[in-house]
């Protein structure tokens, strides 16, 4: 039955990646990179359209949910300097229009493409994505602690333990942990 249910995920996950977007001009990419493979990474750019935040999320008093966002682009690189992302901010742009904002974490390579993309798109807002701020935060206060170190650990050895079993999509959840 999971293996029914992956490859059903699997065509829903296709059609999603495939599905023309709506072009519009109000879009806040959220950018980020995940599923590091050796020196290959999933740049993933999601899409909440600025009316929608207004009209739906803000009156809720909730924060950005899946079911806000759209999937708008999905780019496994090789490389990953400032002017890749550069490239494929524009490429998703010209399909899907211009954001009125991005937010990402501050890693040197997005950063770096995002300021290149502002460059030529000096109304963008570029917005440091709180969750990696706090992030970092945490790290440089408990970093020295003993049992921050230890939970540390023992994530990243569940993690390697879940790797090549059928529960492997938990081990996203903690693969980040290791990087702090």
């Amino acid at each position: 039955m999971y293996k029914g249910i992956r490859k059903w995920l699997g065509r829903i996950g296709l059609y999603e990646l495939n599905r023309e977007k709506e072009y519009r001009s109000d879009w806040i990419f959220i950018v980020d990179f995940t599923l590091e493979l050796g020196k290959q990474k999933a740049l993933v750019v999601l899409g909440v359209s600025q009316q929608h935040l207004i009209e739906q999320i803000i009156p809720d008093g909730r924060g950005v949910s899946h079911a806000d966002v759209e999937l708008l682009g999905l780019e496994i690189m090789d490389s990953t300097t400032g002017e890749n992302i550069k490239k494929k901010l524009d490429e998703i742009s010209l399909r899907v229009g211009k954001p009125i904002q991005i937010v990402a974490d501050n890693g040197s390579d997005l950063a770096r493409g995002i300021k290149l993309y502002k460059q030529e798109n000096e109304d963008l807002i570029y917005t440091h994505d709180v969750t990696h701020a706090m992030a970092l935060l945490l790290k440089y206060e408990l970093n020295s602690d003993d049992k921050y170190q230890l939970f540390i650990q023992k994530c990243n050895i569940c993690r390697q333990q879940l790797q090549q079993t059928e529960l492997s999509f938990l081990s996203c959840s903690t693969s980040n942990l290791h990087k702090m």
